[in-house]
């Protein structure tokens, strides 16, 4: 209510600032506060009102974004030939109501009209050019919202996928260590239960620390390690001054998840994993040891990545294979 009561008080404002504009201009003194006064702030205000109610209905046609030009073309062709009848049989009526002589033309009438359609077509401009950018920028931040609501259901997509068969593999591992060695398997626990208490803790996080990445990998390893034993071997070098800046969450896991599903793993031939950081960088690093047994990468989870990165920097993650070393780069984010 408060909302439609200013949008009335703000064109009735105008409307008036208009008329005493003309009434200057066109006018003598001695006739300035005439009844004609209201009449041209009537005028405006209708030739307002119905330029308004065509631009509403051509909004449910012809929206900006999608035919641009059309609208252009149609709402400049129905607003002039709408104002210059509007105004031409307001004027006439108004005339009229003074004069009652009968006159379709009539010297202010000469003198009035095309500036009023200049003047008309001025502000039709401002407000079309206000409106086609306003449906772009709007147009715009849906896309980005669309853009960022993609991004986080990806980013939950590739946390759940450590749910089903990292849950699955692991339990494995836990019912055979607990027939063999207890305590191990209560350690075995209690470092599964700190995977996924990063797991939910990192649900709605965007970026994290890279020092938390790295004792949530550290807890993951463990896990791999009691799994695959001496069959995979991690080296892990970060640099001190690194470890505050930010990743995103679970990619590390992830890149390290896959360097073992898609490499062969033995004690006597070990899968070799580095992990270091660089040139503000950090680097998973690992000789490429095909498995006979695993289809080909659809690589949807690097692209994942990729896509995700690029929301928070315009540092690419690089992806390379020179045949003997598959190598990821992933940037690190300085908050500021």
């Amino acid at each position: 209510m408060k909302n439609s009561k200013f949008k009335i008080t703000h064109k009735l404002g105008i409307a008036i600032a208009i008329t005493l504009f003309f009434k200057i201009v066109f006018f003598r003194i001695d006739e300035f506060f005439e009844l004609d006064l209201l009449f041209i702030t009537a005028i405006v205000l209708i030739i307002w009102q119905g330029n308004e109610a065509i631009d509403n209905f051509l909004n449910k046609r012809y929206p900006w974004i999608e035919n641009a030009k059309k609208r252009l073309v149609i709402q400049s062709l129905l607003s002039v030939v709408f104002t210059s009848i509007a105004l031409f049989v307001l004027m006439y009526l108004m005339h009229q109501l003074r004069f009652g002589d009968g006159r379709i033309l009539n010297r202010k009438m000469i003198e009035i009209f095309p500036p009023a359609i200049l003047f008309t077509l001025a502000l039709l401009a401002v407000k079309i050019g206000s409106e086609f950018f306003n449906a772009l920028k709007n147009s715009l931040l849906e896309v980005e919202k669309y853009k960022t609501e993609s991004a986080n259901a990806q980013l939950q997509n590739l946390k759940n996928q450590l749910n089903p068969h990292f849950l699955f593999n692991n339990l494995s591992v836990l019912t055979s260590l607990v027939y063999k060695n207890q305590d191990k398997a209560a350690n075995f626990i209690n470092e599964l239960a700190k995977v996924y208490r990063y797991v939910l803790d990192t649900k709605n996080a965007e970026l994290v620390p890279l020092q938390d990445e790295l004792d949530f990998i550290n807890h993951y390893i463990y896990l791999q390690k009691i799994r695959f034993e001496d069959s995979v071997l991690f080296e892990i070098k970060i640099e001190e001054s690194q470890k505050s800046a930010f990743l995103l969450p679970m990619c590390l896991q992830m890149l390290v998840e896959n360097t073992i599903q898609h490499n062969e793993t033995s004690q006597a031939n070990p899968l070799k994993v580095l992990i270091y950081t660089h040139n503000n960088s950090l680097i998973i690093e690992n000789p490429i040891l095909p498995r006979s047994n695993v289809s080909d990468s659809t690589k949807t989870g690097l692209k994942n990545i990729e896509q995700r990165y690029s929301f928070f920097t315009d540092e690419k993650v690089i992806v390379s294979n020179s045949g003997e070393i598959f190598k990821v780069i992933l940037p690190l984010i300085q908050k500021k």
